[in-house]
């Protein structure tokens, strides 16, 4: 059963019924089945409660229509506000939204073990060891060691660029983009 239930969005699916079945029962607690026929905005609610629970049912048993499915039971909880009793008392709207999110949030646990998008604290520590272990220098002085690299190649590339392009001193910083005139 446990195997079942993490292989498809279970609790997703367990608070779409429970919304549809608490959006249902407050209208046959009241009796309101002769009224359903006169009015059709109660009928309206009979029929998001139905839907709600079957769009649950369908969760657990396609999950791969989990997003689909996820979102018509935010909707119809959305819905419910207006035509069953606002919502439930808000209860039946609360769990169709909390389970419609659930349902779309949910994601397959079969994940590859060296994944590049997941980063946990001791993979990062094991990159920081092993790339510690291969520098041979003491810490303090490998950013000493760092900075002068840099500076070496910065430096010779500034004045490569100053000699090979003068600009008169009395020119406008603008002087290369203009057209000779003639």
């Amino acid at each position: 059963m446990k195997s079942w239930r993490r292989s498809r969005p279970f609790w997703g699916g367990l608070f779409i019924v429970a919304a549809g079945l608490e959006l249902l029962s407050i209208p046959l607690a009241l009796d309101a089945l002769p009224v359903a026929v006169m009015f059709g905005t109660v009928g309206a609610g009979y029929l998001i409660a139905l839907v709600l629970i079957i769009a649950g049912m369908l969760v657990w048993l396609q999950p791969g229509q989990r997003v689909f499915l996820g979102l018509i039971a935010v909707l119809l909880s959305l819905a419910s506000f207006v035509y069953s009793n606002l919502g439930g008392f808000l209860l039946g709207m609360i769990l169709g939204l909390l389970g419609g999110m659930l349902a779309v949030a949910w994601t397959p646990t079969s994940q590859p073990a060296g994944r590049l998008d997941t980063v946990t604290v001791r993979s990062v520590l094991a990159a920081a060891r092993t790339l510690t272990s291969r520098v041979s220098v003491p810490r303090w002085t490998a950013g000493i060691a760092v900075g002068r690299r840099c500076r070496r190649l910065v430096v010779p590339m500034r004045r490569a660029r100053i000699e090979a392009d003068p600009v008169p001193a009395d020119a406008s910083p603008f002087a290369k983009l203009r057209e000779p005139a003639g």
